[in-house]
């Protein structure tokens, strides 16, 4: 297949999809001056895309959001994006008819044989990030890329098609962001009516335009292939790992959207990921654990920190008291990569931020253990981490960089343990910082209640006599300690206590 270009542009200058003709679109494209800063995937710096939609507002870039797409009626008025010179009116429909059926015709679109292509394609968007893509079935017919979505009268991305240039170079082209309308060369029918591979050549050609409608430039590489590469490639199928990347640095993850669009910043609203049972793993972001950028198309576990902002709580549930090991693994991969016309250089996406991993107690306020110890592009790891009983515990991950970074979390239990009576913080020892418990709690409450009978006593002191520096199982035959000096008098006092309630 002859390659093409698949290009974009700025807010009021599209950009477009072609075969190696680069034509006028590499002058306007290298006018955005782009920053000299490696973003792999190329994004206008700075730049909040898509803060108003016709469905709500955001305040943020990695805050989810739902745009809603229409395809313009036939006889739409399609300017060329380029010189203020028009491509004539919309033929898109009658397109799509002639190559792939009309179905049962009608202003019902969804019933054409092509629909489901679009609907796909901005789907796989969706279900890689916290944007949501609703198919508006209104269009007004007004003046393509000129106006704003309008639920009920026309979408937030409008698709139009027209002649743009034949059976030659350019496929397609698409405005930035907050426009993202998009129009298809309609004399390409030969390429857009092929049926390989569920029609990828039509879907990437939407996927990768709709990349420029959401905030991306082009990038090259010569070590992957990327879907925002400035030649279509239909080898692979739509967005690849860097792009998924590139997507949750606008929308978030696809958790961003649960709870209502209120994400998973906090343990009331943590992402659960159910039981662990005894000598068996769970975990999230296992999809980006990938060799090369490649992924495939029906991958979907993809999480990520998007910048300081964000902050993700996981809940997961123990059976019974245990132990707990947690590796929290930055993801993204190595690979060169430039903007367009540049030379590709290394470029290490899984190195992006230092993350940090805390593990709460079931009330998801008291912290069991934190670890902070690498740095980016490092793995953290918590090993044989006790937890004191049956419940629901939560993981919180948060990034000390303001960019974002791909990550995989796995949480696996090991075995049960038992915990001794007198071990009050249930850190799996007997020892001095359970002797600070006892004497904190003595007659004041029950938190070093060893013996079960509702207070902390001496009879509990007792009872830490007998195990101070034991671990499961107790053994008896160990030597007693004596006390330190510093708590001498109020432990004196706490075996004739004892003695009495005999």
């Amino acid at each position: 297949m002859e390659p093409r270009w698949l290009c974009g542009t700025e807010t009021d200058a599209p950009m477009f999809i072609r075969r190696p003709l680069l034509g006028f679109l590499l002058t306007a494209t290298l006018s955005i001056g782009l920053s000299p800063v490696a973003f792999a995937f190329i994004i206008n710096p700075g730049v909040v895309h898509w803060a108003t939609t016709a469905s709500g507002s955001r305040t943020a870039n990695g805050d989810p959001a739902t745009l809603t797409w229409s395809i313009v009626p036939d006889g739409t008025s399609v300017p060329d994006g380029s010189n203020g010179g028009n491509l004539g009116p919309s033929d898109l429909i009658a397109f799509l008819d002639g190559d792939f059926g009309a179905g049962p015709g009608g202003s019902d679109l969804t019933q054409r044989p092509w629909f489901h292509l679009f609907e796909e394609s901005f789907g796989r968007w969706g279900e890689l990030s916290g944007a949501t893509y609703v198919y508006e079935p209104a269009d007004d017919g007004l003046t393509h890329s000129t106006v704003s979505g309008v639920l009920g009268v026309r979408g937030d991305l409008r698709i139009a098609g027209a002649f743009i240039d034949g059976a030659s170079s350019t496929l397609a082209f698409n405005y930035l962001p907050d426009n993202g309308d998009m129009v298809l060369d309609t004399g390409d029918g030969t390429f857009f009516g092929n049926a390989t591979n569920n029609h990828r050549a039509l879907r990437d050609t939407i996927m990768h335009e709709h990349g420029h409608g959401f905030g991306l430039q082009h990038v090259e590489s010569n070590t992957d292939n990327l879907l925002m590469e400035p030649f279509i490639n239909t080898s692979f199928d739509g967005p690849q790992l860097d792009e998924v990347r590139a997507v949750q640095f606008y929308f978030g993850d696809a958790n961003e959207k649960s709870n209502g669009g209120l994400g998973n910043d906090t343990a009331a609203l943590a992402t659960d990921l159910g039981t662990i049972a005894l000598g068996s793993m769970v975990g999230v972001g296992s999809d980006a654990d990938v060799p090369s950028q490649f992924i495939s198309p029906t991958a979907t576990d993809f999480v990520s920190i998007t910048n300081l902002g964000d902050t993700d709580f996981y809940a997961f549930t123990v059976s019974q008291a245990t132990q707990i090991s947690a590796t929290l693994t930055p993801r993204g991969g190595q690979f060169n990569q430039a903007s367009e016309g540049g030379t590709p250089t290394p470029f290490d996406a899984s190195a992006r931020s230092d993350l940090s991993l805390t593990i709460f107690d079931t009330n998801g306020i008291s912290v069991l253990a934190s670890v902070d110890q690498t740095g980016q592009g490092v793995a953290e790891t918590l090993a044989g981490l006790s937890l004191p009983g049956a419940g629901q515990y939560f993981a919180r991950i948060v990034g000390a960089d303001d960019t974002i970074q791909l990550y995989e979390l796995e949480l696996t239990i090991a075995n049960a343990i038992t915990f001794l009576e007198a071990d009050f913080n249930t850190d799996g020892n007997v020892d001095d910082q359970d002797l600070a418990i006892w004497q904190a709690a003595f007659g004041v409450n029950a938190t070093a209640d060893a013996n079960g009978d509702g207070t902390s006593d001496g009879a509990d002191f007792l009872v830490w006599q007998q195990q101070v520096g034991s671990t499961p199982p107790f053994v008896s035959s160990q030597s007693v300690p004596e006390p330190s000096s510093c708590i001498l008098l109020i432990l004196a006092a706490a075996p004739l206590f004892a003695c009495r309630r005999r």
